[in-house]
């Protein structure tokens, strides 16, 4: 099932083009890493799939339905199916993590129990704990507990492990990975980490100067003669910069 299909995105802001002429799809199942330098249009293509920034050409469909004149009761129908964990994350300061699994399943109108969520996501040392006292790593744990309430069908990670240990961002991915299976949703997520991109990424799209550059499997890449995604990075991208 297509979740995802892009043709031809352009966007501007005034006179300063920043996507132009971008083709994507994906499918459900799968996870589909982002990648590009800073002030790529890597957040601007991800507000688009959001649907919280408009885009002046090309053609956006998400679940089989164009975005392009849909209403904003269409809008929050299709956000019903989004999940998004932004980095960083900030709640409620004065609540405590069960009472956020609470909140947010009432808003999401969830029939999932939040026993099996806090269960899932190994939470119960922290469930009558305030969220702002976590370390950050438990917080983007609890943050994709709730983005998981909701069951959905696209899940958007931007930068979720940035700042991690590399402990606490193997964890975050295996809860990541096993969720996402047993829940058949698709992800897609930015990160500096080229590592991540090549252990867990199906597919890899590399925006750079406002178009897609590459959008191949991570495998299809490697069988190009690069020794690892971040050498790949590196000579498109024609920088020096050290990426984990």
């Amino acid at each position: 099932m297509k979740i995802i299909d892009v043709k031809g995105l352009e966007k501007s802001y005034g006179n300063h083009q920043v996507l132009k002429g971008i083709d994507f799809e994906t499918h459900a199942g799968e996870v589909i890493g982002v990648i590009g330098k800073n002030g790529a249009g890597k957040s601007t293509f991800l507000e688009i799939l959001m649907t919280i920034r408009g885009y002046d050409n090309g053609s956006v469909k998400i679940f089989n339905n164009n975005l392009k004149g849909l209403s904003m009761e269409q809008l929050v129908d299709i956000r019903k199916d989004i999940s998004v964990v932004l980095q960083p994350t900030h709640f409620y300061k004065a609540l405590k993590v069960e009472e956020l699994l609470k909140l947010f399943k009432s808003y999401y109108q969830s029939d999932i129990d939040i026993n099996q969520i806090i269960a899932d996501f190994k939470l119960e040392q922290h469930r009558k704990s305030f969220f702002e006292k976590l370390s950050g790593g438990w917080k983007q744990k609890v943050s994709l507990a709730i983005a998981f309430l909701s069951e959905p069908k696209l899940i958007i990670l931007d930068e979720p492990t940035t700042g991690l240990d590399p402990h606490m961002r193997n964890v975050l991915w295996t809860y990541i990975m096993d969720y996402n299976k047993k829940r058949g949703g698709t992800v897609i997520l930015t990160t500096h980490y080229m590592d991540e991109i090549e252990m867990y990424c199906d597919k890899v799209m590399l925006i750079n100067n406002g178009v897609n550059e590459m959008f191949k499997r991570t495998e299809e890449i490697l069988s190009m003669g690069y020794r690892s995604i971040n050498e790949y990075y590196l000579t498109k991208i024609g920088e020096e910069e050290p990426i984990c």
